[in-house]
């Protein structure tokens, strides 16, 4: 794996722990182990450790970055990245989620990306794709870079478009004119034909190489850049007479069809080295689900004091015990928990993530325990598969529930079933007949009967709740907010 494959970040790097050891950090594997290079001399080792890092080029930003993932998991480092650099909006892609024939139609899903981890998944949820072996079609309907869609092939898979835009979101405005060059570059050498996303992603590691003439918008201007800054050798000793009487914009045609640069509407690109084959296909499709279910970003709060502030970050990983929270507030150099700031990165139910995040600010961390414990019942509702009822009873809840409100239904998801399969008020009618008439088919029903309607009066009659991940049926009479003790205005009830 080479540093461009591994976020410019080196094999592994040294650092001496507050024990005085040699510790090193192998990239991608968790925690430390010591260095056969340690000694029992402190300041011996410190030496060793400093002139290992200057000898293989190694910063003390890539050490912290490496001590943050031995820590906290490599997964959480493209986060960070993302926040710090980018494009301003952040979203590069809207894409609609759907699986094939009707049904799909009546469950598809859009997202926006990049994503962090449980919002893929919960797009998948909503569009039915419970399973890997579901096929289903990610369509971009919409694009920051709105040259970019009509080159991007139809099958293009979910985690590498959202890898690309994890990419391109990180690159600056010059980084974004040389990757839109070296998209028509590929796009005229092939006669426009589709570019691979893997191809697409290696060009974003493909800087190095490439030029932009901002100045150069047609033949012309180019041949004049090149002919005025000397990129032409038997142009170099041409009276001046004679040089305001050249064809410039041969000389440029020349040099473009040479180079097979390309003008955008930015200026003119080339890139004159081959696309680094840093990515290769499959990649960014992870093997397992996110080790978390709630993910906090932790920085240190703000002192107004240069030497003690730092623009740190950490991620922690829910739940948490003790040790590892202290480790996270390590990271960011910070005395105590509770000179740190937690905010929200990621969350397995993500319709709670912008109300953790205020949770925790409004109580300036005090909330943490409760967002530490919902996290927990979060992971035990993963274990008894109750996290799609879940989510489908937060869809019913009130909008003003509390975090308290939120891990208190955590504890009542047997008395709901989701059917998830069950797209419309449609469906559930066409079900309940076939059940009660003992059809296997529609047998013709939906040219006869208003299946709309009648599936709408059952779904009233019995209390049934249209979500987004499918009909949530009550198994014992309440619904979610009579769960919370809210009388249901449904049913009359008035405030007491």
């Amino acid at each position: 794996m080479d540093k461009q494959s591994r976020n410019r970040l080196p094999e592994q790097c040294l650092f001496m722990n507050a024990n005085g050891e040699i510790m090193r950090i192998e990239y991608g594997k968790s925690g430390f182990s010591r260095s056969e290079l340690n000694t029992e001399n402190r300041k011996a080792n410190q030496v060793i450790v400093n002139s290992y890092n200057e000898r293989h080029g190694i910063t003390a930003e890539q050490i912290n970055t490496m001590h943050q993932g031995a820590l906290f998991g490599w997964d959480v480092l493209q986060l960070s990245r993302q926040e710090q650099s980018g494009m301003k909006s952040g979203r590069i892609f809207e894409v609609e989620i759907s699986r094939p024939g009707s049904f799909g139609v009546e469950t598809s899903s859009t997202l926006t990306l990049p994503a962090a981890q449980y919002e893929i998944l919960d797009a998948l949820d909503k569009a039915r794709i419970t399973d890997e072996r579901v096929i289903y079609s990610a369509e971009i309907m919409g694009c920051e870079l709105d040259y970019l869609p009509q080159f991007i092939g139809t099958n293009a898979n979910l985690y590498e478009l959202n890898h690309l835009a994890e990419r391109l979101s990180s690159l600056n405005e010059w980084e974004l004119d040389c990757f839109e060059g070296m998209v028509m570059m590929d796009t005229i050498q092939t006669q426009y034909s589709p570019i691979a996303v893997d191809r697409l992603i290696n060009m974003t590691h493909s800087m190095n190489d490439c030029h932009v003439v901002y100045k150069a918008h047609d033949d012309s201007t180019l041949g004049k850049f090149y002919a005025d800054n000397d990129f032409v050798q038997k142009l170099e000793n041409v009276p001046d007479e004679i040089y305001e009487c050249l064809d410039f914009s041969k000389i440029g045609k020349e040099m473009r069809e040479g180079e097979g640069g390309v003008f955008t509407p930015h200026g003119y690109v080339v890139q004159n080295g081959e696309i680094l084959q840093t990515y290769h296909s499959g990649y960014a499709v992870p093997l397992e689900k996110p080790d978390y279910t709630v993910l906090l970003r932790v920085t240190k709060g703000y002192f107004n004091d240069p030497q003690y502030d730092n623009d740190l970050i950490a991620f922690l990983k829910l739940p948490a015990d003790d040790e590892m929270l202290s480790q996270a507030v390590e990271a960011v150099k910070a005395a105590s928990a509770e000179e740190c700031v937690f905010s929200t990165a990621d969350c397995m139910i993500p319709s709670l993530t912008e109300k953790i995040g205020d949770a925790l600010y409004e109580s300036e961390g005090d909330s943490y325990g409760l967002v530490n414990e919902l996290a927990q019942q979060l992971r035990h509702l993963k274990e008894e598969n109750g996290v799609l009822t879940y989510k489908a009873m937060l869809e019913t809840a009130p909008a003003d529930i509390s975090l308290e409100d939120a891990l208190d239904l955590t504890f009542l998801t047997e008395e709901f079933e989701i059917l998830s399969e069950t797209a419309s008020p449609a469906d559930y009618a066409e079900k309940e007949v076939q059940r009660m008439m003992s059809f296997e088919s529609d047998d013709g029903l939906e040219q006869f009967c208003n299946l709309e309607g009648y599936g709408r009066y059952l779904m009233e009659k019995y209390g049934i709740a249209e979500t987004p991940y499918g009909l949530l049926e009550q198994q014992n009479g309440r619904t979610v907010e009579q769960c919370l003790n809210r009388p249901s205005q449904n049913h009359g009830m008035e405030m007491k």
